[in-house]
């Protein structure tokens, strides 16, 4: 039985330094950043400008240390997996290949990480942190 004596800061910094660490080992693979694989991620639903590109991922990175989209986009240019176009970014086929074989990479993380969890537990915990962050900055 798990130990529930742990204060939740400490395990929700833990989990989050495992999955940090679990997400970096899987896209290592693909030799792409984290930050590469949320451009990606938009570039996979949508053709994106770089304004457009730094709007859609900020949600995904600490306010204190948002960086902006045009060093990783290099990496994925010079790669081939991103081609532009009047300053419009796009996945080329090539990426599209190494995004499904990334994203199927993530998922086995994904899963790996909510085995033993019942029907519905995730989202329960999930909508329970949501809680408690809304009661913390109310």
């Amino acid at each position: 039985m798990p130990d529930t004596t742990q204060p939740i800061a400490y395990l929700l910094r833990t989990l989050d330094r495992l999955l940090e660490e679990r997400f970096t080992d899987a896209l290592a693979n693909h030799r792409l950043s984290r930050r590469q694989w949320q451009l990606l991620n938009v570039l996979a639903e949508t053709q994106s400008t770089i304004n457009q590109l730094d709007v859609a991922t900020a949600p995904n990175q600490e306010t204190s240390s948002r960086e902006p989209s045009e060093a990783s986009l290099e990496q994925l240019l010079s790669g081939g997996l991103v081609a532009e176009k009047g300053g419009v970014y796009r996945l080329t086929d090539a990426g599209r290949t190494e995004y499904r074989k990334a994203l199927n990479d993530v998922n086995g993380v994904r899963d790996i990480s909510t085995q033993g969890l019942e029907n519905g537990e995730y989202e329960r915990t999930i909508r329970t942190l949501e809680t408690m962050i809304n009661n913390l900055t109310t």
